[in-house]
């Protein structure tokens, strides 16, 4: 396969899944569902009747008949083989200069004419050759639409849009990194299911599976995104919000795979003491300014290693002896700070940052002071176990670099 076909392909899948989702969104009652891949792309199953919709996303310019022959034949052949069936067969497909409500009329003949074509320089009309009756194909025409599907980037703009609204989101920010990237999960996780019925959501099942504060990991998602543009709509979210002033009690969690990555560009030892010249420099920051507080969720043995780098280069650090017997009374512990002459700039400080592990964290969470802002850079779930402040869960980022450009671009 080129990369222009599998890049096509997978763009495909993407609109399937955007279909998917938006057809949920539309749905009127909340025991209403859809099945992926079940008859057609997509079943609907309402209270009243069942719609089974072919998803196309097409390169041509231009509706052609020999792009919508397969399509319409598999429907075809499905209504006649099931003839006491009530579904209704709609065929979405998009082309890359046609629009909704400029379909072509397709009629009896319209349909003969789509279903004759020549293979090996023989004329074939598929409607001849499976003894189709025109009674039967007039049936069809009276449960099949066309409808041209919308331009991919719309159609994407617009579930994320739905979802915004439905949640009632502050930003187009949130309705995309975590309804958005949640939704795409939760539909591409039924779609690979083996059995039908397993595919099969309702739109109350979905809405909750969505309507979470935690991120799903969903490698789809940031394939979708690239990575450039991801890290850059991070980074605007903290601005934003005012999460990174440097007044701000902060906590920042890092997940393991990043703590294990390749972080030859910007190791550990190096981030961290970024951090503190970006955050909270002596004789640079102002007298308000407050410690960052680290949770590495690594071994003892790294975060040992981690430490002992840091003690060389003479950075001092606040762990609440957690090597020895933590104290969240110690790690709480505001640091002892000298001013300057006008009492603008902090000149000296007892420590520079406060780190612990995520094994500590988790163990004495309850009795560690509630930061302001919590970030996580994790692809792991992980709850927000402060019951005040603001919250923010990250799971694209791969390494030391990537998140230094989060919190300091």
């Amino acid at each position: 396969m080129t990369t222009r076909s599998a890049d096509a392909t997978i763009k495909g899948y993407y609109y399937q899944f955007d279909t998917s989702i938006l057809k949920l969104l539309e749905l009127a009652s909340d025991t209403d569902s859809i099945t992926i891949e079940g008859i057609e792309d997509i079943d609907i199953n309402k209270a009243t009747d069942v719609t089974t919709i072919q998803c196309k996303y097409l390169s041509k310019p231009r509706f052609i008949n020999s792009a919508v022959r397969e399509p319409i034949t598999l429907m075809l052949d499905h209504f006649v083989t099931n003839t006491t069936n009530s579904l209704n067969y709609v065929l979405y497909a998009h082309f890359e200069h046609e629009s909704q409500g400029t379909e072509p009329n397709i009629d009896l003949e319209k349909l003969k004419e789509i279903l004759t074509y020549t293979e090996k320089k023989v004329n074939k009309q598929h409607h001849i050759e499976k003894n189709i009756t025109d009674e039967q194909l007039n049936a069809f025409l009276e449960k099949f639409s066309f409808v041209f599907g919308k331009e991919f980037d719309t159609q994407q703009k617009e579930v994320i849009q739905k979802l915004k609204t439905h949640f009632n989101c502050s930003s187009d920010f949130e309705a995309d990194t975590l309804y958005y990237n949640n939704a795409l999960r939760v539909v591409i996780d039924k779609a690979i299911k083996k059995q039908k019925n397993q595919r099969k959501i309702t739109k109350g099942d979905f809405i909750k599976g969505i309507n979470t504060k935690k991120r799903l990991f969903n490698e789809w998602f940031i394939k979708l995104r690239s990575k450039k543009e991801y890290l850059k709509n991070l980074s605007q979210n903290l601005k934003s919000t005012r999460a990174l002033e440097a007044s701000r009690a902060k906590i920042i969690l890092i997940g393991k795979e990043i703590i294990e990555a390749t972080n030859t560009e910007l190791p550990v030892e190096v981030f961290i003491e970024n951090l503190i010249a970006k955050y909270y420099k002596i004789n640079s920051a102002l007298r308000d300014a407050k410690p960052l507080s680290l949770v590495l969720d690594c071994d003892e043995k790294v975060l040992k290693e981690i430490k002992s780098k840091l003690i060389k280069s003479n950075t001092v650090f606040n762990d609440g002896f957690e090597h020895i017997n933590f104290s969240s009374t110690i790690f709480n512990a505001k640091p002892v700070i000298t001013k300057s002459n006008n009492g603008a700039k902090i000149t000296n400080s007892s420590y520079l940052i406060k780190l612990i592990s995520k094994n500590t964290f988790d163990t004495n969470f309850k009795t560690i002071e509630a930061p302001t802002v919590f970030i996580c850079f994790s692809q792991n779930e992980v709850s927000n176990q402060f019951s005040t402040g603001q919250f923010f869960d990250y799971k694209y980022c791969e390494t030391f670099a990537e998140i230094f450009q989060v919190l300091t671009k």
